[in-house]
Parts: structure tokens; C-alpha cells; sequence
């Protein structure tokens, strides 16, 4: 079993081979939040775009077939059915540095939540990069000062009444950043609940972040959370 530093290394090294200096600076995926989609499920003007004239289905590229045939199933019975109006355009997409628009193939049931949004494969091809076994997940946010290099890196930790994270451990590569955060915890809190909450740290960076991946361990080797991307936004 390795040790948490060994860990460290293992999740900072997959990103060893991330082309820092190309420009323009490879997209490195991760997912929409059910937050974040929800937002713009309330946006009126994107949902009517669905409503205009589609492309034919022989346009879908036959990578994507298999999955929209699949989103486009009865949700109750799972019973195929034919597939929506396929709007070729720019779609959401989450990546490790915000929310971007980029080319996709969307159609939207009327039986889901949300649509059904996939990436042009050509564009995901030539423009994305991430390693192999590495998934696109949802994650906690970290916030990058205007200075480049103070990271205020939010994380799920023990609540406030139980431990303090007054400092964070920063691991930095050529191509990538991973913070652990140093939990100190309270003495003689009695009984402690099972349970976690929203915490945050504020570090300093050695270097600007620049065009590197902030990185988690997340459930460990062997795992497709194991070296995720977080998403860093810039303070307003």
C-alpha cells in the first residue's frame, strides 16, 4: 500500500507528460456540477437552440451513435427510440480553468433533465488532453489571486467545530501543482459525528501557477479519481 507521499508522486507524475508550453494551452476536461447545470437549464435563449432545424442523423459521427442512442431511450421501459433534433453548435463544457464553449453535438429528449451534450471527437482529438485512466469528475474549486500564485484550494474535510487546516502541504512539478491540507484537530470535543463539510485553505505557490494542473489524489491508485484535474478560476 503506498504511503501518502508516495501517493503525492504517483498522481503529480500522470501529468508528467502535459504540454505546458503548447499554445494554445491544451483543454483538460473535467465535469458540470448538477449546480452548474441546473444554472443553465435556466438560461431560456440556450434551451431554445435546441428548437432549431437539426442535421441529419448521418451526420452524427458513428463514435457518438452508441451514446446518443442510449440517452435518447425511453427513461422508464429503457425501449429504443428514435433520436432527438441533433444540433451541431457550441456547448458547455466543464474544464480545469472554467466553463467553455466549444464545438458539440447536442440533442435534448424530452424526457431528461438535461440534454444530451458530447464533444466534436475531431475538436476533443486535437484540443484535449488528460491522462489514460484519468476521469472527467466533478470537484471542489480552487480560486487563483490576481498575483498568480495564492491558491485558496477548497476541499471536503472535517467541520470546524472538530479540526483546524491552518496550512496545506504544496507538491510542485513542471506541469502540475497538488495541495494537501494539514489538518490539526480540536482537543476534548466529546463525542464527534461522522460527517464532512466545506473547507478551505489559502496557500502561496513556490512558482505562478501559469499553465500547469492543479491535481488531486482523489480515491487513490487504481481508481479513474486517482491524479483528477481541479477546476481553478480566477478571483474577480
Amino acid at each position: 500500500m503506498p504511503t501518502d507521499l508516495e501517493c503525492v508522486r504517483q498522481a503529480l507524475a500522470l501529468w508528467d507528460g502535459f504540454p505546458v508550453r503548447r499554445e494554445p494551452r491544451p483543454i483538460v476536461l473535467t465535469a458540470m456540477g448538477v449546480t452548474a447545470l441546473d444554472r443553465l437549464m435556466t438560461d431560456t435563449q440556450w434551451r431554445a437552440s435546441f428548437d432549431a432545424p437539426g442535421v441529419p442523423e448521418s451526420d452524427l459521427p458513428p463514435e457518438l451513435m452508441p451514446h446518443a442512442v442510449d440517452y435518447c431511450r425511453d427513461v422508464q421501459t429503457g425501449a429504443q427510440r428514435p433520436l432527438a433534433n441533433i444540433i451541431l453548435g457550441d456547448g458547455p463544457f466543464a474544464t480545469d480553468r472554467g466553463v467553455r464553449v466549444l464545438p458539440a453535438w447536442m440533442m435534448y429528449p424530452d424526457d431528461r433533465r438535461w440534454p444530451f451534450i458530447a464533444m466534436d471527437p475531431d475538436f476533443e482529438r486535437r484540443m484535449t488532453w488528460r491522462p489514460p485512466g484519468v476521469g472527467a469528475v466533478h470537484h471542489e474549486e480552487a480560486v487563483l489571486a490576481n498575483d498568480g500564485g495564492t491558491l485558496t484550494f477548497q476541499f471536503i474535510g472535517t467541520p470546524a467545530q472538530y479540526a483546524d487546516y491552518p496550512d496545506a502541504d504544496v507538491f510542485e512539478t513542471d506541469t502540475a501543482v497538488l495541495v494537501k491540507p494539514v489538518e490539526v484537530a480540536h482537543d476534548g470535543d466529546g463525542i464527534r459525528l461522522d460527517y464532512a463539510e466545506k473547507r478551505e485553505v489559502v496557500v502561496r505557490l513556490a512558482a505562478p501557477l501559469g499553465n500547469r494542473v492543479l491535481v488531486g489524489v482523489g480515491h487513490g491508485p487504481g481508481t479513474t479519481t486517482f491524479g483528477l484535474p481541479i477546476t481553478v478560476l480566477t478571483a474577480a
